[in-house]
């Protein structure tokens, strides 16, 4: 992805990230409007920091705010081991460009106080995060379903009331069967249940 070097690299990165470099080592990249740019892992290194993406919009992104930094930005190729969809799945953990995109907002994914700080200097994209904290308004939220029988991503979720939203990743747990994580409308509350096409399922706690 890329290495970042010189003086101003922790401050540079503080200033865009939604995490503190120095402490944390997972975070993200917002838009200006609040939405989901990409994910972030960040590794020290003796000459700066290392970020790891699978998402180009973070790199472009970065690089277009580096003006008056003083800083240099390294691309580098590395392939990290990706987890699972099995491991993902229950570990709620959703990747990007399936479960989540770049319309999402960091509460409806249930990053906000891990992967998303309120409690820092400001970032792109804080004062909605810092809004939608305040008034508790998020309209979707990120769940796991477990099925009856398997799903398929892409496959509409519906309640009694009607469609809910799609599932992004699916997978079979061998111990706990069909599971998934869509998301949904927020009326989808822990013990509802839904259906994904002919398919019941019942939302996870």
């Amino acid at each position: 992805m890329l290495e970042v070097t010189g003086p101003d690299a922790a401050a540079y990165l503080d200033a865009h990230l939604t995490v503190r470099v120095e402490a944390d080592r997972h975070g993200a990249l917002l838009t200006p409007k609040g939405t989901l740019l990409g994910l972030v892992r960040i590794e020290r290194t003796a000459a700066g920091f290392r970020l790891y993406s699978g998402q180009p919009a973070v790199a472009a992104a970065l690089e277009r705010g580096r003006i008056g930094w003083m800083v240099e930005l390294t691309p580098f190729t590395h392939e990290e081991p990706a987890l699972s969809d099995l491991e993902r799945v229950e570990a709620r953990i959703p990747a990007f460009g399936r479960d989540i995109d770049e319309r999402t907002l960091p509460h409806e994914a249930g990053l906000v106080g891990t992967v998303v700080r309120t409690d820092k200097n400001v970032y792109p994209g804080m004062q909605t995060v810092l809004r939608q904290e305040r008034s508790g308004t998020v309209h979707r939220v990120l769940r796991r379903l477990a099925f009856d029988a398997p799903v398929h991503a892409g496959t509409e979720v519906h309640d009694d009331t009607g469609p809910l939203g799609t599932i992004g990743t699916a997978a079979i747990s061998p111990t706990r069967g069909p599971l998934a994580l869509a998301l949904l409308r927020r009326r989808a509350e822990p013990g509802a249940r839904v259906r994904a096409g002919e398919v019941s399922g019942i939302v996870e706690p």
